[in-house]
C-alpha cells in the first residue's frame, strides 16, 4: 500500500435537480385583449431539471386541444394558440409545471372583445291587451368587453317569417310595443348593441293579441210584470 493520496475535502452529496421557472413576457402581466376573430397566443420559456411536465388550465378546467385550440411544448418552450376567438374564449389561462422539486404556475387574464350576450331572461310580458303590451329584461350577462349602447326591440306574428322593427335604439330594459292587430299571435325578441355589433337575442314565448276582458254573456230570466197600459216592469 502506497502513502494516501492528498483529500478532496467536504463534499455535500445532493440530487442533480432544480426547481421549474417560467420566464413570460411582460406584456402577459395586463389583460391580454384580442377581438373576436383575431389570434390569441400566449408563450413562455421554461426550465428545470428534471425536465417539468407541462399543463394549461382555464377558469380552472384543464383546456383540451381542439380545432381552434393547440399546445405545443418542448423541454424549454411551451405556448398555446387560441385561433378565431369568440366572447367564451375570455377567462384566465394558467400554465403550471411540476417536476419532483416543485410546482410553479403563472395566470394569465385574457379578454375577448365581441358583440354582446343575449339579454338576461326571461322576456317578461305585461298589459296585453288587442293593440299593445309591455316588454321588460335584464341587460347581458356578457357585454363584450364594451357598455350596450342600446337595444333593438322586434316583433313577428308566429304566421309569418319576417321580423319586424318595433325599436331600433332603445335606451333601457323595457318598452311598450303597440300597433298590434287584434288576435293575431305574437313573438317579441330584443338584442343588446355595443360598438362591435348586434348581439344575440331573446325571444319571448307567442301570446295572441287579445284583451284581457271580454264581452257579457246575455242575461236570463227575463220577467215582465207590472204591466199597464203605458208602462211595464222588465
Amino acid at each position: 500500500f502506497s502513502e494516501p493520496s492528498e483529500s478532496t475535502g467536504p463534499v455535500t452529496v445532493k440530487d442533480d435537480v432544480d426547481a421549474p421557472r417560467i420566464m413570460m413576457d411582460v406584456k402577459f402581466r395586463d389583460v391580454v385583449v384580442v377581438k373576436a376573430g383575431e389570434i390569441l397566443k400566449i408563450n413562455a420559456d421554461i426550465a428545470g431539471r428534471p425536465s417539468p411536465v407541462v399543463s394549461w388550465t382555464k377558469d380552472g378546467k384543464e383546456i383540451e386541444e381542439k380545432a381552434r385550440v393547440e399546445i405545443v411544448s418542448t423541454d424549454h418552450t411551451t405556448a398555446i394558440t387560441v385561433k378565431d376567438c369568440i366572447r367564451r374564449d375570455s377567462g384566465q389561462y394558467v400554465l403550471t409545471l411540476q417536476n419532483v422539486a416543485g410546482t410553479r404556475s403563472l395566470a394569465v387574464n385574457c379578454k375577448v372583445l365581441d358583440r354582446p350576450g343575449p339579454p338576461a331572461g326571461p322576456l317578461e310580458l305585461t298589459g296585453l291587451t288587442a293593440e299593445k303590451c309591455h316588454l321588460s329584461w335584464g341587460p347581458p350577462q356578457e357585454n363584450g368587453g364594451a357598455e350596450i349602447d342600446h337595444y333593438i326591440v322586434e316583433k313577428r306574428e308566429t304566421s309569418r317569417i319576417a321580423w319586424t322593427l318595433c325599436e331600433s335604439e332603445h335606451p333601457t330594459t323595457s318598452c311598450k310595443v303597440t300597433k298590434l292587430l287584434r288576435g293575431n299571435e305574437y313573438i317579441f325578441r330584443v338584442m343588446g348593441v355595443n360598438k362591435y355589433g348586434v348581439g344575440e337575442p331573446l325571444e319571448s314565448h307567442a301570446v295572441k293579441a287579445q284583451d284581457p276582458f271580454t264581452i257579457p254573456s246575455p242575461p236570463t230570466s227575463l220577467e215582465i210584470t207590472s204591466v199597464t197600459k203605458d208602462s211595464m216592469t222588465l
